[in-house]
């Protein structure tokens, strides 16, 4: 049995401060390793852009947005397709969005849109698991909602294996919480095979409170210095304690962990950034008073602190019917009065404060759902079905030229007409801009090796 004493009192370690202490453990180290050498020139590329993300920031709307009402509009095919909405011009004379889609109208000469994403799974969790790993889950629709460490990991769980950048914050977040439902835990928003030291920090609460900080972080400058002492001399103990576990793959990463825990607790930087109740109240109403708003202000921050992938979840919990993006009735005013304004406004928000402070040429900016929603409306309730046959993703920064759109729908919205792309290709486009081969190999915790990804990176044209 492992006893655990402080080394300067001799005081044994109680249950709650080894919780407060384990609660950090997430997220991963290692040697921090160099981006890839930045794409040189100034005339349009396609296929390029390798390495040209600092980081990368995913805003993910769970339940699947609709194409036709937001970002790929048909508007020449019969209502019970083309839907309520009019179209509105962009700041891309060829392209036009739903009529609701009036602040990132004014962005899409920074965005690059795929109009051609599809695959074969209807159902969210599948759906989601592909999208996070490029690969398709092998289980059934009920297994999808239990985590395995036998499942592929997050991109984000890789990113932060083999590229976690110099920190301090952990490399790999998620904002506010999971996406689970009914008590499950979906597959693929962790490290899967890669084991916990991958896994992504959950910050949890609800960052639209006015007093909101990550409550699991001190912040409080006068707090700090004993509770690093006590944490430093549990660190190691453990160093000095756990040679007999060392050919245990959990175990191996206890002493890592805790390390980097430790480094982000004493970090001022990672303080500032989580403490959202001190910064300038008009900043946060530019991005929203709601859940989802200052979830994606505290994503951004999260990257300045020293984040290497951030995926902001759109919640369950926002909004008046409960069902997220998922619009199976009342599609048209649950888009028009719950989802589009506040996604809209934190879109727009992030890509222009990225822009004035100058940093979107060195972050990349993804938005993305598990699949996007039926051509033709369900009359009875006026909805809009799962359809993951094809969808659209956005991305920015890094270098893409905006204005663009990529691949395209067929007439009525129902299937990819040119170029079509996968999940993997949409994981290996994140990998390509982050400087990671998605041709390559690593290991998971048993040391097998398993590629990061089947697909090719989506040819979008770079500076």
């Amino acid at each position: 049995m492992l006893n655990l004493f402080s080394p300067g009192d001799g005081r044994r370690f109680d249950r709650r401060e080894m919780l407060k202490i384990g609660g950090l453990t997430v997220g991963g180290v290692g040697l921090p390793q160099l981006l890839a050498a930045q794409a040189q020139g100034a005339s349009p590329r396609r296929g390029d852009g390798f390495g040209r993300a600092k980081n990368c920031i995913i805003l993910y709307l769970s339940g699947g947005n609709p194409q036709h009402d937001m970002y790929d509009p048909k508007p020449d095919t019969p209502a019970e397709i083309r839907g309520e909405f009019s179209t509105i011009a962009t700041s891309t004379p060829t392209v036009r969005f739903g009529e609701h889609c009036r602040q990132s109208a004014k962005i899409m000469d920074r965005l690059a849109l795929v109009r051609s994403m599809y695959h074969d799974h209807s159902d969210h969790a599948r759906g989601s698991y592909q999208m996070f790993t490029g690969t398709e889950y092998a289980g059934s629709v009920p297994d999808a909602n239990s985590m395995s460490r036998q499942d592929m990991p997050h991109l984000g769980s890789v990113v932060a294996k083999l590229a976690p950048g110099q920190g301090p914050m952990f490399p790999f977040v998620l904002v506010p919480h999971r996406m689970d439902v009914a008590g499950g835990r979906r597959v693929g928003q962790f490290a899967g095979m890669l084991g916990s030291k991958f896994d992504p920090m959950l910050t949890a609460g609800n960052p639209n409170d006015d007093d909101f900080r990550l409550r699991h972080l001190p912040l409080q400058p006068n707090e700090q210095p004993a509770a690093f002492r006590r944490r430093l001399g549990l660190l190691e103990q453990l160093n000095g304690q756990t040679e007999y576990l060392q050919e245990q793959p959990a175990a191996q990463s206890l002493t890592q962990a805790q390390t980097k825990a430790l480094e982000v607790i004493s970090s001022k930087q990672v303080r500032q950034a989580v403490d959202l109740a001190s910064i300038d109240p008009a900043q946060r109403e530019f991005y929203g008073r709601n859940l989802f708003g200052q979830s994606v202000l505290l994503g951004r921050r999260l990257l300045e602190a020293g984040s290497r992938l951030v995926q902001c979840n759109w919640q369950r919990t926002q909004g008046i019917n409960g069902f997220a993006w998922d619009t199976h009735w009342n599609n048209f005013s649950a888009l028009k009065d719950d989802l589009i304004p506040p996604f809209d406004q934190a879109f727009y928000a992030l890509i222009t404060d990225l822009e004035k402070t100058g940093q979107l040429d060195e972050t990349l900016v993804v938005q993305a759902a598990e699949f996007g929603r039926s051509p033709k409306v369900t009359l009875k309730n006026g909805g809009r079905e799962h359809w993951p046959q094809v969808y659209t993703v956005a991305f920015a920064g890094a270098g893409i030229c905006g204005g663009q759109v990529y691949g395209a729908s067929d007439k009525q919205g129902a299937f990819p007409a040119e170029s079509p792309v996968t999940p993997a290709d949409f994981v290996a486009t994140i990998y390509h801009f982050l400087g990671i081969d998605p041709k390559q190999e690593t290991h998971d915790q048993l040391n097998r090796p398993f590629q990061l990804s089947k697909g090719s990176p989506i040819p979008l044209e770079v500076v």
